[in-house]
């Protein structure tokens, strides 16, 4: 199934098969018309957005704002006038009045991206208005209403911040009120090969290879690929594919070496140029750190003691090969 939900070609779409996914969809319905915060667990690339997107869409707001804020980028007077707004003069600099993200969200939605960000001296302020329903630009006198939902999101685990005095309780008991936690990729496999083909649609489209398609066997090693970086690594690899691949099918051998080399697909037939000792060191050396982190069950420390190489050796390697894998 896809559901278009605006935004960014290729991002603004919540594409599913599997029962995971459903679900997940099946929840977002149920907590749709509700007021109620909702908290979004999930691993960077799950699709955080796209589930706030659609809990939006679904509900009586869908005509009303949609306000993504990331909570990660901005600190103290910043951070505040990001959410608050600011009249003439509030501050050296402040010239004009200028809305908050509170006041630009009016009744709609407010999706607080990596909200276990938000700096301990601004979290008293930021449940102040959650619980109050009002806020004061700064540097102003009048109290403005605040009627947004607030759909939250992270990919820390907020319980443990709460225990060591990083995040406020109350404020993630206000957030926390309907908790969701996104799958991973590697763990709704049934949705790989329908993702592929959405994101293949849309980059053909994009850059006008209208007849490029996807070979069969390089679905699979899609879909044994265990995508340390979800969704958002698969679009990405995609859009790559498209833009550089030669021919008119994207084959296996199209795939960069890791995917090949660790879904278990057979060696390509090789050229002259990948006769060079150098590609069969890379292509060996690739393959045993695979085989290592598989052995490890996926501990850094562990993969580097079964290759024999210091900590800082094998991350040196990752870098060089531009290995992703979910340590």
């Amino acid at each position: 199934m896809v559901l278009e939900l605006g935004g960014e070609e290729g991002v603004g779409s919540f594409v599913f098969r599997s029962r995971a996914m459903r679900d997940i969809y099946q929840l977002a319905t149920q907590v749709a018309g509700s007021d109620a915060s909702i908290l979004v667990y999930g691993e960077s690339g799950t699709g955080k957005e796209l589930f706030a997107r659609l809990v939006h869409r679904l509900s009586d707001r869908r005509n009303r704002p949609f306000v993504p804020v990331n909570c990660g980028v901005l600190r103290g007077e910043l951070f505040a006038d990001k959410f608050f707004g600011h009249e003439p003069g509030a501050f050296t600099g402040a010239q004009r009045q200028r809305k908050g993200s509170f006041e630009l969200a009016e009744d709609g939605t407010l999706f607080l991206d990596e909200v276990g960000e938000i700096p301990p001296p601004n979290q008293v302020d930021f449940l102040r208005v959650l619980e109050e329903k009002n806020f004061k630009r700064l540097g102003g006198e009048r109290d403005l209403p605040f009627g947004a939902r607030i759909v939250a999101a992270t990919n820390r685990l907020l319980p443990d911040m709460v225990a060591r005095g990083e995040f406020r309780a109350d404020l993630f008991y206000r957030l926390n009120v309907v908790p969701v936690s996104l799958p991973p990729l590697r763990e709704r496999t049934d949705d790989i090969a329908d993702l592929a083909e959405y994101f293949l649609a849309v980059f053909r489209h994009r850059y006008h290879k209208h007849g490029l398609r996807l070979d069969p066997d390089t679905v699979r090693a899609m879909a044994a690929y265990p995508w340390p970086g979800n969704v958002r690594e698969l679009r990405n690899l995609t859009e790559r594919l498209v833009l550089l691949c030669p021919e008119d099918v994207i084959r296996p051998a199209h795939l960069p070496l890791e995917m090949r080399l660790g879904g278990g697909l057979p060696e390509v037939e090789a050229g002259p140029a990948d006769t060079r000792l150098e590609v069969a060191v890379r292509e060996a050396e690739v393959r045993a750190i695979l085989r290592a982190w598989r052995q490890s069950g996926g501990s850094k420390a562990r993969t580097a003691e079964l290759l024999a190489v210091s900590p800082r050796t094998l991350r040196y390697k990752l870098a060089e090969y531009a290995l992703k894998l979910g340590f």
